[in-house]
């Protein structure tokens, strides 16, 4: 894993260099909100989701330069779900990164503007003339569309709404149950079909976390590995495939977080252990340490299985994909 560590940290930089040149064309505006914009995108982190979007990309034939406006956008989407995550009326987090949170530094409202901001603008990125010249406008415009949908109320939104109206479901003490029990949310203290897409009925707390997990996290790294697969033309079987393998991961990912927050500590994840704290339902929480390990590494095979499936004339290329994979689970922060 340390060579393919290596590898990442490099792709970080170039991503990272990418980024500040993004947020240098914003004109015509305070410049309170680029800082506080920049503040948390440039916060470092591991850039795992612009880095799938490259290697999906090179694998069906694209080089990273070429998608790097798509990889921005998708890190853009993912800052700003942390900023908002990290505010008062949510987590109520202090710690990111190893650093303040946005609304720690810039307050409360700057907060909201700079996550609202940097969606926005993510979707400017792509849609700039000439942005993504070597992907063709037919396969942009489905990147653009498997964004919207994955970063939306159908995707990441979704799941953030599951997650937090869960909150304390496990001990009974859900504040939003207690609140809502009169408006139907919720049945004796169970959420009801409102929290999922669904038909009239009372669900399961593993139901949703299973609708969590493939949506507040998993979502948003299928939208990475999605997007440069479809830049790139990919179609039919091979498009299904990567979706497979961009789904599998994932769920794993967001169970190795789940394991991190309940193991690990604020020091060394460079954030606040705040599940615990606030009652989330979560994979540990549900289901216990052991069973959550064996999840994650169930999930990773079937990664590596739908990558073997896919029909490339250079499989060499899908090693960064594989090794990413690997690099999920091992990961300690």
């Amino acid at each position: 894993m340390k060579n393919f560590e290596v590898l990442l940290s490099k792709k970080a930089k170039e991503i990272e260099t990418a980024l500040i040149k993004q947020i240098s064309f914003i004109k015509n505006t305070p410049q309170i909100i680029k800082d506080s914009m920049s503040y948390s995108l440039n916060a470092g982190g591991k850039r795992v989701r612009p880095a799938l979007l490259c290697w999906s990309a090179e694998a069906f034939g694209l080089k990273s330069l070429d998608v790097m406006p798509a990889a921005c956008a998708i890190e853009m989407i993912h800052t700003y779900s942390l900023i908002h995550d990290d505010l008062p009326s949510m987590d109520n987090d202090d710690l990111r990164r190893g650093k303040p949170t946005n609304h720690k530094i810039f307050g409360e409202d700057l907060a909201l503007l700079a996550g609202d901001a940097l969606l926005t603008y993510a979707f400017e990125t792509i849609a700039r003339s000439g942005a993504l010249k070597s992907a063709g406008s037919k396969n942009t415009l489905n990147a653009l569309s498997a964004l919207a949908l994955r970063s939306g109320a159908s995707g990441m939104i979704g799941g953030q709404t599951a997650d937090i109206f869960c909150e304390g479901l496990l001990e009974g003490k859900s504040k939003r149950a207690a609140k809502l029990a009169p408006l139907k949310y919720f049945k004796n203290k169970k959420p009801v079909y409102y929290l999922l897409p669904a038909k009239a009925k009372e669900v399961s707390a593993a139901e949703i976390l299973k609708y969590i997990h493939k949506n507040k996290t998993g979502a948003l790294i299928s939208a990475a590995a999605e997007m440069g697969a479809m830049l790139a033309g990919a179609d039919g079987e091979n498009l299904k495939n990567i979706r497979k393998y961009a789904a599998a991961i994932g769920f794993a990912f967001q169970v190795v977080d789940d394991i991190l927050d309940a193991t690990s500590t604020s020091e060394k994840l460079g954030k606040t252990n705040s599940d615990a704290a606030n009652k989330k339902l979560t994979y540990v929480s549900l289901f216990g340490l052991e069973e959550s390990k064996k999840a994650a590494l169930k999930a990773v095979r079937e990664a590596n299985a739908a990558l073997n499936n896919l029909k490339l004339k250079d499989t060499r290329k899908l090693e960064p994909l594989r090794d990413m994979a690997q690099f999920i689970i091992s990961r300690t922060y």
